[in-house]
């Protein structure tokens, strides 16, 4: 390969790269701008509740964007139930108390989601959107908790029908305290989760 080629291929190696940097950035934004707008509006809707928990969540197939809130008499609730699995209750955004609710909120961050299954792709094009997706989802809560939008109240990002405990455990440290965080791990690796 002569000199001008290699500069044109690394060039254009660095504009794709860009181009994804770019893409990702605006995913982010858009799942924060959804998440914001979801979980505010519930707050407004629901101003008797007094809120635990907040999560988005997906599944393996990276086919969509969830919300999940939890209540404290919720989860109050699902442990008296059930107090063998009540960290079950706790960590897993499919049992609380408004699941699914504002998912409106996501319509464009769906919109992205199906213009990538809508097109041709390959198992490592699909790979590298799947990680995309769920580190954008996880970007987009770490920044909402940093600008104090959670309060000191448990963030989770969960997969369904996913088993990736080390990427769980990161994803919960670096959206809970230490504190909880360890709960989380500990829960997780003894096989509960």
């Amino acid at each position: 390969m002569t000199p001008t080629a290699r500069c044109v291929a690394t060039l254009a190696r660095s504009n794709m790269s860009e181009m994804k940097m770019a893409r990702h950035g605006k995913l982010v934004d858009q799942i924060k701008q959804a998440t914001r707008a979801c979980f505010s509006a519930l707050r407004t809707a629901h101003p008797e509740d007094t809120f635990c928990a907040f999560a988005l969540y997906s599944d393996e197939s990276a086919m969509t964007v969830c919300p999940s809130a939890n209540t404290v008499s919720h989860l109050q609730q699902r442990h008296e139930e059930d107090p063998d699995d009540s960290l079950y209750y706790t960590w897993s955004p499919a049992e609380w108390q408004y699941e699914f609710w504002g998912h409106e909120h996501f319509d464009g961050v769906q919109a992205e989601i199906d213009a990538f299954h809508d097109a041709p792709h390959s198992d490592d094009e699909f790979a590298r959107f799947q990680a995309q997706l769920f580190e954008a989802c996880v970007a987009a809560l770490a920044q909402l908790r940093a600008e104090g939008f959670f309060d000191d109240h448990l963030v989770v990002f969960s997969v369904s029908d996913w088993e990736d405990a080390n990427k769980e455990i990161a994803w919960a440290a670096r959206l809970n305290s230490p504190a909880k965080a360890e709960e989380f791990r500990q829960w997780i690796t003894n096989g509960e989760g």
